[in-house]
């Protein structure tokens, strides 16, 4: 459940805590704004939900493992049909050669309206509001599916609906705002977008510089914006800017402002679109408001609230980073594992045989697939994968139920990126020196249109090495990884034992007390977590569903590792209080706690997603779970998980497993550079 807003005064007093603690810290004046203001939009987003993060109660309290169960697909009726239909729909026009405008390069005009037609635009919206009211944990699979589909289509349902403006007005709209604009969302005839990044204002809102200056009724708006995704002439555009005028406190002058975008560019607005080499076919673009004038009706929630209200959306959008990054994963192994010149029709579905790029390239005799190197590499990719879409679907649930666990979030981005980024570093070097090769069917299309296929023949497609971009680029957008995990997840991991125990202390300090009492309580709560991080039995397996042997012992092992990681970020914060350098080190990525802390979560998370024993799916939790155990350790790997991974790979390159028919069998894939097979078709 959302929350009202609190008291500023509460934040206050922290915030003189915090300022204190990072002028000793040696902090400049700018260094200390920055990080204030950020401090207070989080706790200001915290304060909008209701009920204790799951990941945190792992860490330093009494977890209960079916809080990080990510549930099961099980859409109403009426969603179910809406995204079945809006599905076929898009999978005949790419079959067809409908689907995108390639001299406009954008999805074709007939795509956007028939979607619109079948209510796609309208899923997540209430159906008070004309949507269909789906929940957010039921549209993890959808993601998926259009991922596969055109991985855009993906961002752009992303963007409409999580990052604003559908989630930011239902969250913090008032009944006029959603009366007006929702039903106009789910119609289609408003499509969404969110405008936050600034030039050189990214990882850092703190230093927005566009402005909203009130006169009367009315705001006037001056500023830019870029680069912004989906913002299209005649769309919604989430504004967060600065507002001047109103005596709100520097790092608490931010404002959420429902933005009208003009069909056309005038002397106040201006937009250019951006040429990018990822989301090709979405309308990426820049835009500058000059002396803008809006009413103050356009407002949405409090003033100073700006910044805490975009969190709280970001938090909801990494889940669908999280899937569609897992899909991207399968999509890449399906590349170099089946066959494109060999597939049939079953069941209206395009099957494709196994025996691709690892079965015929062979090396020193023998097929590159029966590498142990490429199989370990293949297995980690497939268990890394599975993870990674497991805890989208997490951050999707928690955030449906109105929980905002923030680190949870922070994890299911930069874990499935990661592993993502790898999946296509290691899939650009199975193909070698084809993955450099240009993709002249991309090129033609781009120039000519799809309709000069016809008179084209063997044109190289390059799938991997043409969209390099599209994979490395998951790992920036909605907050780059290395800022992630080494300042946002430290501060959320942290967030609650500093509020309530370190922050008192410096308040004591403050108004001249030695602060026994504060120091006492923040004495028993590290003491209390210690004895509690030593129990084998830690955490509350209560409600967790076929709880077979193997799956208990696998959900027992992760409760246990966050209780000890949560004890080793006690005795981070403790001894390295004022050297954030270090502390940014320690608890962050490349080896941190927050590392460690994805690992255990992913293993965590995907056991309880297991549903019989004696499954291949066993088989992918131990060997996260090893790899789990070996992280805390301070390393990466060993040469049982090497096994673990090689065994995993070997799966899923045979056509009669369970994980090659249900992650790779049926997606669609294109024809491998200079396939050696047919080169005489290209000399």
């Amino acid at each position: 459940m959302l929350n009202s807003p609190q008291d500023d005064s509460t934040e206050g007093s922290n915030g003189q805590a915090v300022t204190l603690i990072l002028k000793q810290a040696g902090k400049s004046e700018e260094e200390i704004a920055a990080l204030t203001s950020l401090d207070d939009a989080d706790r200001a987003a915290e304060n909008q939900f209701s009920g204790d993060p799951p990941t945190l109660e792992s860490l330093y309290g009494t977890g209960k493992a079916a809080e990080f169960f990510a549930g099961s697909f099980n859409p109403q009726a009426e969603v179910a049909q809406v995204m079945s239909q809006s599905l076929e729909f898009l999978m005949a026009r790419k079959k067809n050669g409908t689907l995108c405008d390639h001299h406009m390069m954008l999805f074709h005009a007939d795509t956007i309206s028939g979607l619109a037609e079948r209510g796609f635009f309208g899923l997540a919206i209430p159906t008070q509001y004309g949507g269909s009211g789906a929940k957010l944990g039921d549209l993890g699979p959808l993601l998926r599916a259009l991922t596969f589909v055109h991985p855009d289509l993906a961002v752009m349902f992303e963007v409409h609906n999580f990052l604003g403006p559908v989630t930011p007005i239902l969250d913090f709209g008032t009944e006029e705002q959603k009366s007006y604009y929702l039903p106009k969302m789910a119609s289609g005839e408003l499509l969404g977008s969110f405008a936050l990044t600034e030039p050189g204002v990214g990882a850092d809102p703190s230093k927005l510089s566009m402005t909203a200056r009130r006169v009367g009724d009315r705001y006037f708006l001056n500023g830019v914006k870029w680069p912004i995704t989906n913002v299209i002439y005649g769309g919604l555009c989430v504004l967060v800017l600065k507002i001047e005028g109103e005596d709100l406190q520097p790092g608490r002058d931010s404002g959420m402002f429902l933005f009208e975008v003009p069909r056309q560019d005038t002397e106040h607005f201006r937009m250019k679109r951006n040429d990018l080499v990822a989301f090709d076919f979405l309308w990426n673009a820049r835009f500058r408001l000059t002396e803008f004038d809006v009413s103050d009706q356009t407002l949405l929630g409090p003033a100073g609230k700006g910044l805490a209200q975009a969190f709280s959306s970001l938090a909801k959008g990494r889940g669908g980073i999280g899937v569609n990054s897992a899909a991207k994963v399968f999509k890449l192994l399906a590349q170099v594992i089946l066959d494109p010149s060999q597939k049939e029709e079953i069941e209206g579905r395009t099957r494709y045989r196994s025996g691709g790029w690892l079965s015929f390239r062979s090396t020193f005799g023998k097929p590159i697939g029966t590498a142990p190197r490429i199989e370990t590499w293949v297995g980690r990719a497939v268990c890394h994968g599975m993870a990674g879409r497991v805890l989208g679907d997490l951050c999707f649930r928690l955030a449906a139920n109105g929980i905002r666990d923030e680190t949870q979030g922070m994890i299911a981005k930069v874990y499935a990126t990661k592993a993502l980024l790898q999946t296509a570093i290691n899939v650009y070097q199975i193909q070698g020196g084809r993955s450099v090769h240009t993709d002249e069917r991309r090129a033609m299309i781009r120039s000519q249109g799809e309709e000069a296929l016809a008179n084209a023949e063997f044109l190289i497609e390059n799938y991997v090495g043409g969209n390099m971009h599209e994979f490395t680029i998951a790992t920036v957008y909605e907050g780059p990884n290395p800022v992630l995990a080494d300042v946002g997840a430290p501060n959320a991991m942290t967030r609650k034992i500093r509020n309530e125990y370190l922050e008192p202390i410096g308040m004591a300090k403050i108004n001249g007390s030695w602060g026994i009492f504060e120091k006492l309580k923040c004495g028993w709560f590290v003491g209390r977590s210690v004895l509690g991080s030593m129990n084998p039995w830690t955490g509350s397996m209560a409600g967790v569903e076929n709880l077979f042997p193997e799956k208990k012992r696998l959900i027992r092992n992760g409760l246990r590792r966050n209780r000890k990681l949560g004890r080793r970020i006690l005795w981070i914060i403790l001894r390295y209080q004022r050297k954030f350098m270090d502390q940014a080190f320690l608890l962050g990525d490349e080896g941190g706690v927050f590392d460690q802390l994805c690992h255990s979560l992913a293993s965590l998370v995907f056991a309880l997603s297991l549903d019989k024993p004696g499954s291949e799916y066993i088989e992918i939790g131990k060997a996260l779970d090893l790899e789990a155990v070996i992280r805390l350790k301070g390393k990466t790997t060993s040469p049982q998980l090497q096994r673990a991974w090689a065994s995993i790979g070997r799966r899923l390159m045979d056509p009669q497993s369970t994980l090659h028919k249900d992650l790779i069998a049926d997606i669609e894939i294109g024809d491998i550079p200079l396939d050696p097979r047919f080169i005489d078709r290209f000399i």
